[in-house]
């Protein structure tokens, strides 16, 4: 919880180290800014496209482990918006919990009818680019050109993040290890 006395200084704290991954974050602490309590609200260009648990995850990565344990640990409500969105935007996002076991199965059909974890290693292997630390945008592309329509692929990233992979980054080095090591068990 953050104390009324330590908002601006936790606000200035939060928006120092935020900017160093965003730099266009701008933070307000306050009640009742876009839901009941006491609200954490980080804006930044860079949440454009990101599913909600993906902007969650990178902000509070980026903020020092004493300072998030000690003032927003409890107590707040998140909100990381694009410029331009609203609280209610962010809360009717689709969140990995919204995925069925039905759907678990047809995410996991998908991904290996259209041999997604082969073709994104075979990507990255031939290019001179490195999986992106904060975004889908490679697994995206290799999803749309397979034939998957948006819908889908917005299923199949919300199944990466229930498994704990954030970003092309997390796919590559943490879910593919992880996916095949269960295969081969």
């Amino acid at each position: 919880m953050i104390e009324p006395k330590d908002r601006e200084m936790v606000r200035q704290q939060l928006e120092a180290c935020l900017q160093l991954r965003f730099p266009d974050a701008s933070v307000q602490i306050g009640e009742g800014i876009h839901y009941k309590g006491l609200n954490v609200v980080v804006t930044s260009n860079k949440f454009r496209g990101l599913l909600a648990e993906q902007r969650f995850h990178h902000v509070v990565r980026a903020i020092p482990k004493d300072v998030y344990e000690k003032h927003l640990q409890r107590g707040v409500v998140w909100f990381e918006l694009a410029p331009g969105e609203g609280g209610k935007d962010l809360m009717r996002m689709p969140r990995s919990t919204d995925i069925t076991a039905a759907e678990e199965s047809a995410v996991r059909r998908i991904l290996k009818d259209t041999q997604f974890f082969k073709k994104l290693a075979s990507y990255f292997d031939s290019e001179d680019e490195d999986p992106s630390g904060m975004t889908f945008e490679t697994t995206r592309k290799l999803l749309s050109k397979a034939g998957i329509d948006d819908e889908q692929v917005e299923r199949c990233l919300l199944y990466m993040i229930q498994k704990g992979a954030y970003c092309d980054a997390h796919i590559v080095n943490d879910l593919m290890p992880k996916l095949a090591s269960e295969h081969a068990a």
